[in-house]
C-alpha cells in the first residue's frame, strides 16, 4: 500500500522557513533552495514535505561540516 505524499503550499513552505512567499518565488527563479524544489500542479506550485526535510537535513549536516 503506498502513503499519500504531503505536500505544501507556497504560504506553509515560506512559514515553515520564515521566508515571505515573495522570497519563496524569487528562489525558485533563481534555482535556489527551497524555492527550487516546488513542482507545478496546474497553476499552482507545491512542495513535497519529503523532499523539503531532506534538503533541511542535508543543509544541516553540510554546514555542521564546514563548522569542523
Amino acid at each position: 500500500m503506498s502513503q499519500k505524499a504531503a505536500y505544501l503550499t507556497a504560504e506553509e513552505v515560506a512559514a515553515m522557513y520564515r521566508l515571505t512567499v515573495s522570497a519563496l518565488y524569487t528562489q525558485r527563479h533563481r534555482r535556489e533552495a527551497p524555492g527550487s524544489l516546488a513542482v507545478k500542479v496546474g497553476r499552482k506550485l507545491l512542495w513535497r514535505q519529503s523532499e523539503l526535510d531532506a534538503w533541511f537535513d542535508r543543509t544541516r549536516e553540510e554546514a555542521a561540516l564546514s563548522r569542523g
